[in-house]
């Protein structure tokens, strides 16, 4: 009895235990999901918020390099962006020793803030370098300055390393050249010429490119080849390397037949490589006749002269001269000018002549083809004037009167004799 007592008191305990951990089993089961789907919550509001936070980094290929007292040197800067918001940040520059000039520069100008894109990457950072011109009597040492850019939550420095050294060593000397110095073309060209920069210092460097002689109205843009088609002011070149640079000249649209000498510039570390080249133009022609306004319609009366101001124009990029007019016109018409030559156009200006146009004396009423052409020993232009013949109001007066009594008369005669 006292053994079969025991034996069900200690199933009553194995029971009781086995009840207690299924409730725990099953209170584990309801509370996991709950906790684990709250942890991904968290996790997925934290993974919004750094995407959209996102991170701006300021940066250069080259952060430190080496130049002579009274060089320079240009730093190409990227700004990248991870986030999906946009903003706009302002440039500085600290640390900068005295007497040492610096700028922050787009392909042309000084520039003092810049917009920074969402999911901005490397080659979509705008063109953007900072040029650093070091003083003649600047002490051989290892500088740092300090660019900033800062906006909104942006707050990023670079830093950026300047060793001044008089005594910089060189593999030999920098080259800078192309296979094809000449180039020709009509107006309207686009000339492009492949030109080579080659590094022969111990140290990477950074050119700073532009352009001499060129006439106002030209643009020269500057591409390497590994930057993804993007024109810079600015091309690092490792050392010992070369660089491959396509430069895209684009003359004025009425620039005028001739040769013209440029120069293509790359300065680093107060070294300056000069690549002379030239872009000949050659001569196009062009001639058009027409009127200061472009109306080529006039009106007049039988018999009598109209003046019709001409626009004879140089449409092409070669002075001409001996420009002669002619007209021709219907039965009786008379057509003159003021001046039946026209000594000179130079390119791109044009003069203007007075035609007098006089239709027959019996010209009916309607509209007349006055055809005019300016011409010379390479160039023709014709203008096709529509010369509208009208009554004169009075006229049509007196046959509004004669019509009005020949219709009463008629209605008297009708009255008179419709009677009988």
């Amino acid at each position: 009895m006292g053994k079969t007592g025991r034996f069900v008191t200690g199933k009553k305990k194995r029971f009781a235990c086995g009840l207690l951990a299924a409730g725990v089993l099953a209170a584990l089961t309801v509370l996991m999901p709950a906790t684990v789907f709250a942890d991904e919550a968290d996790t997925q509001i934290q993974t919004e918020a750094v995407s959209q936070a996102g991170e701006v980094i300021f940066s250069t290929d080259y952060p430190g390099v080496t130049v002579k007292p009274g060089g320079a040197s240009t730093f190409p800067l990227y700004i990248t962006n991870t986030g999906s918001k946009e903003t706009t940040v302002t440039l500085e520059a600290g640390d900068l020793p005295e007497g040492w000039e610096g700028a922050f520069k787009n392909t042309s100008n000084e520039v003092s803030m810049v917009h920074v894109g969402a999911h901005q990457k490397k080659e979509d950072s705008p063109s953007l370098s900072y040029s650093l011109t070091v003083p003649e009597d600047a002490k051989e040492d290892t500088y740092t300055i300090t660019l900033n850019a800062k906006g909104g939550s942006v707050n990023e420095d670079l830093k950026l390393s300047v060793k001044v050294d008089a005594e910089e060593k060189k593999l030999g000397v920098d080259t800078f050249t192309t296979d094809y110095a000449q180039q020709e073309g009509p107006s309207g060209t686009k000339f492009s010429y492949t030109a080579k920069l080659t590094n022969n210092s111990g140290e990477n460097q950074t050119y700073s490119m532009s352009v001499k002689g060129a006439p106002e109205g030209w643009n020269v843009t500057f591409t390497p080849s590994d930057a993804g088609g993007s024109a810079t002011s600015s091309v690092p070149v490792d050392a010992g390397a070369t660089s491959s640079i396509t430069v895209a000249v684009t003359p004025a649209q009425n620039v005028t037949a001739g040769e013209y000498p440029l120069s293509f510039m790359a300065d680093c570390a107060g070294e300056t490589l000069e690549l002379p080249v030239t872009v000949k133009i050659t001569g196009t022609y062009g001639l058009t006749a027409t009127t200061p306004t472009g109306n080529l319609s006039a009106s007049t009366y039988a018999g009598e002269a109209k003046d019709v101001v001409l626009s004879i124009q140089n449409t092409g990029n070669i002075d001409l001269s001996n420009i002669s007019l002619k007209a021709q016109a219907s039965t009786d018409w008379k057509v003159t000018f003021d001046e039946d030559t026209i000594n000179d156009i130079p390119a791109g200006e044009s003069r203007e002549v007075t035609a007098h146009i006089t239709p027959a004396k019996d010209a009916i009423l309607g509209d007349y083809a006055v055809l005019v052409t300016a011409s010379n020993d390479v160039v023709k232009s014709e203008c096709d004037l529509r010369v509208a013949v009208q009554n004169h109001t009075g006229w049509g007066i007196v046959a509004v009167v004669i019509i009005a009594a020949l219709v009463a008369g008629l209605v008297y005669i009708i009255r008179k004799f419709g009677r009988r």
